[in-house]
């Protein structure tokens, strides 16, 4: 019988669906996670139906048939369908989230887990951005998950609820590296990559499904508050190049200059304090083998 139970909204999307699969490749033992599906889902005992999410009855039906649920894992959005340059399309993230917020309370859930993005800091500052840094946001994407987290910030304030947003970086599988380079790069036409003097390519902060699957379900189990924002990502940033190599992609170099935008990396000590036992798959190699693992129970 698992201790702690969720809802997670989302499970349609790119990284929903790879949580899902990660959860049949590494079940958590104490946790058990229930899917949002705008669409009645393939199996109603792994989740339930939620088309309208300003309507909380299904939420609370939910909960109610699961016995009571402690959270509520907000990663719906509009950031795949929506053009990121658009604020109008893009207003829809804050919308989402402040539904889901909403129908937490009917719920009776006090303790939310929101998807924002590392794109609210902006451009690359030399070192790896910490929670603290100024938030300076390049497209309507990145200004909308900074409007919503300071949405957060206030229901958290008015409601007595515990909101975490987690800025993620990258994760593998979902993301435009890998999540479309093996459909696009063959070896007669490789995958062209910006390689900058030092001869790598872009560096980030990635992470892997079942890496990211661990540490929800982590969180979910903490019995301390949340802060209200949390850098996501492995202890080390990768460069896209080592990733490519390590996934089999074919690519081809493209000389570049020096550039700021090399490094657009995460500084994630303070997940990692508050989940240190959660083990995590650090390398290149390791973040591409747990995507591929995982892919092969989507």
């Amino acid at each position: 019988m698992p201790n702690h139970r969720a809802a997670f909204i989302g499970a349609s999307g790119r990284i929903g669906a790879l949580l899902r699969a990660a959860s049949r490749v590494d079940p958590a033992e104490h946790v058990q996670i229930t899917w949002q599906f705008r669409a009645p889902p393939p199996d109603p005992e792994i989740g339930f139906h939620w088309s309208d999410l300003t309507d909380p009855q299904p939420l609370i039906n939910e909960a109610a048939r699961r016995g009571g649920l402690e959270a509520l894992l907000v990663f719906a959005g509009v950031s795949q369908t929506g053009r990121k340059d658009n604020p109008a399309e893009m207003k829809a993230n804050v919308k989402i989230v402040d539904a889901a917020i909403s129908a937490a309370q009917s719920a009776g859930i006090s303790k939310l887990i929101v998807a924002s993005s590392s794109a609210v800091y902006g451009a690359g500052v030399g070192h790896p951005f910490v929670e603290t840094d100024a938030l300076h946001p390049l497209n309507a994407y990145g200004a909308a998950k900074v409007e919503m987290e300071a949405r957060c910030a206030r229901r958290a304030d008015a409601l007595g609820l515990e909101i975490c947003c987690l800025r993620i970086g990258n994760v593998a599988g979902a993301d435009m590296l890998l999540g479309n380079a093996m459909a696009r790069a063959t070896k007669d036409v490789p995958l062209r990559l910006d390689i900058f003097p030092d001869g790598d390519g872009p560096r980030r902060s990635y992470i892997g499904p079942l890496s990211l699957f661990r540490l929800l379900c982590g969180l979910i189990a903490m019995d301390q508050p949340l802060p209200p924002v949390l850098n996501l990502g492995v202890r080390h940033p990768v460069a896209m190049n080592a990733l490519l190599e390590a996934a089999g992609v074919p690519w081809t170099a493209v000389p570049v200059p020096v550039s700021g935008h090399q490094n657009i990396t995460l500084n994630c000590a303070a997940l990692f304090d508050i989940c240190p036992q959660v083990t995590l798959a650090d390398t290149a190699a390791d973040i591409v083998a747990e995507w591929q693992r995982v892919r092969g129970a989507l």
